[in-house]
């Protein structure tokens, strides 16, 4: 039997079973190896895309804090508005202002509850050019002003933005200037008026002139009334100078405060013996020794407790002066009287240039010695406080921060 050609031929058919298996096979490997790789390809694309999405987020989180930081750094209230009146972006301060979350969305021409700020921003979009106004806003109880100023943006969308800029000191300087003007000419008026028409009566009539009891009174009262203008003449200047900002007028050194309180004792004692006053001065430790202007000081003092005789004519007052020194090096002084007290609606005034509780004009002065007493001391670095209970007592409280030479 011929097993040589079986052989070959079980061969053969074993090479294309081979083949056949292979060429089943290959196909399904690769496949499978080409799927395996579009899969690792596509979990690759999809962690880039997440680190791309973290970057993106990153990147918006980054912008929108920039944005943030750039709007808080204005240091002033500001508004992007869309020409609609919607609100693109503000900052904090713009939202505690207006009373709105800034960080939303809103019409502002329906939120904002000046209807004369809406019509600055709808007249700025309209003739496309800057738009100011003034504007009043109550915030925690304060009256506060603002100067507004709405200016359109060169830009496609034709945003418009606003800014917000405190003008309440400006204005309050502005109040005070005027009413100080105001009130120094209604006070110098009336000696002035007194003096004219004395020596009118003087030049024009001989027989007053003559008369020496009559010339003599006459005289008397034009040098009250002159004397009554140098003292207000001299608390203006006073006052003017204490707001100066930098006070480079203090002569600053230190002293011993029961020195500046024998002065002022010197100079109320007469007024103090006519009215049976009791001066009582209790001052802790001895020497009492302090850093400021000795000259104010003293004047502070004096105004203080000659206010309070002032307001207390009456025979029996208790009035006394305490100072003492904390542990920590800080000051307090207080005036104190037994006196009729100040009423409740006029404390809020008392240290108010010109302002006089007494409303019948009882009491003389020129209404700056408590205007005085506050800036002196304010420009020492210390606050002062009133307190009374009317018909009992009156009470001023200096308090002064550790001091150093």
């Amino acid at each position: 039997m011929d097993y040589t050609g079986g052989n070959i031929h079980m061969i053969s058919w074993n090479i294309a079973l081979g083949l056949v298996l292979i060429a089943l096979v290959l196909p399904f490997v690769y496949l499978r190896s080409l799927i395996a790789s579009l899969r690792r390809r596509l979990r690759e694309h999809q962690t880039e895309n997440e680190h791309l999405r973290h970057m993106l987020r990153d990147l918006e989180a980054h912008v929108r804090n920039d944005k943030s930081l750039f709007l808080e750094a204005l240091g002033v209230p500001f508004l992007l508005v869309r020409p609609s009146g919607r609100l693109v972006m503000a900052n904090r301060r713009a939202g505690l202002l207006l009373g709105m979350d800034e960080s939303r969305s809103a019409n502002l021409l329906r939120v904002l509850p000046e209807g004369e700020l809406r019509r600055v921003i709808a007249e700025s979009v309209q003739v496309k050019e800057p738009r100011k106004m003034e504007l009043s806003l109550t915030l925690n109880g304060e009256q506060r002003h603002f100067r507004v100023r709405a200016t359109p943006l060169q830009n496609a969308e034709g945003h418009v933005g606003i800014v917000f800029h405190d003008v309440t000191e400006e204005h309050r300087t502005h109040v005070i200037r005027r009413d100080f003007v105001a009130n120094a000419s209604h006070e110098l008026r009336t000696p002035l008026t007194i003096l004219r028409g004395y020596l009118e009566t003087l030049l024009e009539n001989p027989d007053t002139a003559a008369d020496e009891a009559l010339r003599s009174r006459s005289l008397n009262i034009m040098k009250k009334h002159a004397e009554r203008i140098t003292r207000l003449v001299e608390d203006m200047l006073t006052v003017s100078r204490l707001e100066n900002a930098d006070h480079g007028y203090l002569k600053m050194e230190e002293f011993d405060l029961q020195s500046a309180v024998d002065d002022v004792l010197l100079r109320l004692e007469s007024q103090a013996r006519r009215q049976s006053a009791e001066l009582t001065v209790q001052i802790e430790p001895r020497p009492f020794l302090m850093y400021g202007d000795r000259f104010y000081w003293a004047q502070i003092l004096f105004n203080l407790m000659e206010n309070s005789l002032k307001n207390n004519p009456e025979p029996g007052l208790h009035l006394l002066l305490r100072a003492e020194q904390g542990a920590d090096g800080s000051i307090s002084i207080c005036v104190q009287d037994d006196g009729v007290g100040i009423a409740p609606e006029a404390m809020p005034y008392i240290f108010n240039r010109f302002y006089r509780a007494d409303a019948g004009g009882r009491v003389k002065g020129t209404g700056l010695g408590l205007s005085i007493v506050k800036h002196a001391v304010e420009a020492h670095g210390g606050t002062i406080v009133a307190h009374s209970e009317p018909g009992h007592c009156t009470e001023f409280r200096i308090s002064l921060p550790p001091q150093s030479s």
